[in-house]
């Protein structure tokens, strides 16, 4: 079995295809409505059930981040300068 990828790198790789999305020409909540329409096609009702209740909890402070613009060029890991959100 792998082994169990840590939040950070999780929210890195995230953040890293709505980047290549958004370099498609798609917008932001575009590129995240793509990605949510497969997932949620994917998943059970009972894990989408979970997933609304974390955005209901979480989505607040994640639309207040202030995200780093250029980390792409700097190779260094996604974050925002507000708020700690790999360990959502």
């Amino acid at each position: 079995m792998a082994p169990k990828l840590d939040s950070d790198i999780i929210v890195d790789v995230i953040e890293a295809t709505i980047r290549v999305l958004v370099d498609t020409g798609l917008t932001r909540d575009e590129a995240l409505q793509v990605m949510l329409s497969q997932i949620a096609v994917q998943v059970s009702p009972d894990v989408m059930r979970i997933a609304t209740k974390l955005t209901e909890k979480y989505n607040h402070d994640f639309d207040q981040a202030k995200w780093h613009a250029d980390n792409r060029k700097l190779d260094k890991p996604v974050g925002s300068a507000e708020f700690a959100l790999g360990p959502l």
